[in-house]
């Protein structure tokens, strides 16, 4: 991503990343300084990405101080002509202790830029993650103010005239948030620092304080998941308010951190929708990961699966390239990647073009090489008649009903799995699943990191990329402590948990909102969620859908019939 909804681009998805604040490098666990240069590399004489691009947007990619020397230098002048800094002029990076600004890093990074010909965007300045203790402090508004306005000001009046643009604002949208129907898109705003000490108009300040610093740089909001449509809704709205009120602010950017079962088509949803409001739109922080990866590498299949969501994405970029001012790729060879474990760049640790790389260079081309198949027939459960007790114990009346395997795995960890049975009458539908996990654990502050039991229901069965009204995911852990999706609570929704010897039974009853009849079929999921001894999830198992995306699109979940 990062939930209800997510996963936060200030998460490293199992991967350990290690940042020096003073000079903001960083690299994944494992691959560190020693990793960095390969003096026997040469890099591939490719068509330069910028020149395949030219004329349509930008090509980025991140900028670290190891990029000055050897090959990582070649790759970033070859292919890219735009750079955003990684870490280093994050708020902790720039202003560390208060009033004690480090520009070094920073200005080596512009220096090399202009030196060589490239564009640089400046990221972040107001952030609640990566921010010093001391910036994040509870204190007055007026305290509150004069921080931000101090730091946006030194730091955004230091670059002012250098940068073509800022990321001003970052992830301020809450997680699993909906736009209410009055427009009010304050009232789904994170819990930071900055709103507890100033309120909502923290945003607007920051735009302003970032405008008459820097007042020819292009200004951006930047968020992760803006191809949900509740958050994108949430976004256009912050834009289109601000701009309508005077507020400078120019785009909107997609951070897009992404994975290899991405319904492409929410991505184009949120484009035209954000299109619709006039911004300029980039593409922030791009890399796809590969479901089920393994550590001694990606197999030819696995590749071309990840090819195939780069050419969809770039063949919807060339549609909008209209609006889309530049497409920034978080990282370039796998093993220097924030998501190193799962493989996300175009290029691998010795510098060599996977198929992602042919992929992007020639989307159209690729995808009639390697077209995309279609979604296979989804596994189907059935449902008899049926009222059981809602209490944890099984009940002569879960004899009458099939069991089926939820044993699917999404992640590369062969985990926790299990079966499930269901029942309906009238008004609800009731779901037993019978959990297969020795240890379990709810010690994460993330719910889905817990060991527990996601049940989704779409009543009306129609395979959408985002949810409707009647779409529900619900939320069972180990402790019977239940959490709701993004459509939000149901009410009448019961549950109870049982630990058995080897697991645990969860029972639920699912509350319609429609009314139940013989022969009705349903879009159904289940997803176990399996957390080890240091409370980390690692492993998923599904009934159908083998994407991650269960908690945002109904797209692949599998059926339910009622018989």
């Amino acid at each position: 991503m990062k939930r209800l909804l997510g996963k936060a681009a200030a998460v490293c998805f199992g991967v350990v990343v290690c940042v020096n604040l003073t000079t903001g490098t960083g690299w994944a666990d494992g691959q560190g300084a020693g990793n960095q240069e390969k003096k026997d590399v040469k890099l591939e004489n490719l068509t330069p990405l910028k020149d395949i691009y030219k004329g349509k947007f930008l090509i980025g990619n991140i900028y670290n101080s190891f990029n000055l020397t050897g090959v990582d230098r070649e790759i970033i002048l070859r292919h890219y002509n735009v750079v955003t800094p990684e870490n280093m002029m994050k708020p902790e990076a720039m202003q560390r202790e208060k009033g004690v600004f480090t520009f070094e890093s920073a200005d080596a990074m512009t220096g090399f830029c202009q030196e060589n010909g490239l564009q640089t965007v400046g990221h972040t300045l107001a952030w609640h993650s990566q921010t010093p203790d001391w910036m994040n402090a509870t204190c007055s508004r007026e305290e509150a103010i004069g921080r931000l306005k101090n730091h946006i000001s030194n730091v955004a009046g230091h670059y002012s005239g250098k940068l073509l643009s800022w990321d001003v604002v970052n992830e301020a949208i809450q997680d699993g948030a909906r736009l209410p129907a009055d427009g009010n898109w304050k009232s789904c705003l994170r819990d930071t620092p900055w709103l507890r000490n100033i309120g909502n108009d923290y945003i607007e300040l920051a735009f302003q304080f970032a405008h008459e610093a820097d007042p020819n740089a292009k200004l951006y909001y930047n968020d992760y998941n803006l191809n949900d449509v509740n958050k994108a809704r949430i976004a256009a709205a912050m834009f289109s308010d601000l701009k309508k009120r005077g507020i400078p602010i120019d785009g909107i950017g997609m951070q897009a951190h992404y994975s290899t079962t991405l319904p492409v088509a929410t991505v184009e949803q949120s484009l035209e929708l954000f299109k619709k409001t006039g911004a300029e739109l980039s593409i922030t922080e791009l890399d796809v990961v590969v479901s089920k990866a393994e550590a001694s590498g990606l197999t030819k299949e696995q590749e071309i699966a990840q090819g195939q969501i780069y050419a969809q994405l770039f063949k919807l970029y060339n549609q909008y390239s209209d609006v889309i001012k530049r497409v920034t790729f978080w990282g370039y060879t796998d093993t220097k990647s924030w998501r190193s474990s799962n493989f996300p760049c175009l290029f691998d640790g010795n510098y060599k073009a996977k198929e992602a790389y042919y992929a992007v260079a020639d989307p159209e081309g690729y995808l009639r090489k390697h077209p995309v198949k279609e979604i296979p027939v989804p596994n189907t459960i059935t449902a008899v008649k049926g009222t059981p007790i809602i209490d944890g114990t099984v009940d002569e009346i879960w004899n009458s009903a099939k069991e089926e395997p939820v044993n699917i795995m999404t992640m590369a960890w062969q985990g926790a799995c299990g079966t499930v049975k269901t029942l309906y009458d009238e008004k609800n539908i009731y779901v037993l699943v019978n959990v297969k996990d020795k240890v379990l654990n709810t010690d994460s502050q993330n719910a889905y990191e817990q060991d527990s039991v996601e049940l989704f229901l779409d009543e009306n069965n129609n395979k959408s990329y985002s949810y409707q009204d009647d779409d529900g995911q619900f939320r069972v852990s180990c402790k019977n402590v239940v959490t709701f999706g993004s459509n939000g609570t149901r009410e009448g929704f019961e549950s109870a948990v049982k630990v058995t010897e080897d697991g645990y039974l969860v029972e639920a009853k699912i509350p319609l909102k429609g009314k139940a009849q013989i022969g009705k079929s349903m879009g159904f999921d289940v997803q176990i969620n399996d957390s080890n001894e240091r409370g980390e999830r690692i492993s998923v198992a599904k009934f159908n859908d083998e994407s991650d995306n269960s908690w945002q699109s109904t797209a692949r979940w599998g059926n339910l019939l009622l018989k």
